[in-house]
């Protein structure tokens, strides 16, 4: 059985602050850009069932605010 023992300090150096800090944010960037290189050959059909969805809920929107005038 080993011995776990932790830091007696709990600040962590800066340099491991901004090491763990810059990691982060690399693999952020990585991970976006290869989200949307896969998603650039279906972006349009994305973007046009955007439209569509908020193209049907404002008509049925209007539809049920001008059926409830009456």
């Amino acid at each position: 059985m080993g011995s776990d023992k932790k830091s007696e300090s709990p600040m962590v150096s800066p340099f491991t602050w901004v090491f763990r800090a810059s990691a982060l944010l690399l693999g952020a960037v990585i991970a976006l850009n290869m989200a949307v290189a896969f998603l650039r050959p279906i972006l349009p059909w994305i973007i046009s069932g955007i439209a569509l969805a908020v193209t049907t809920w404002i008509v049925i929107a209007v539809w049920r605010w001008r059926q409830s005038r009456w």
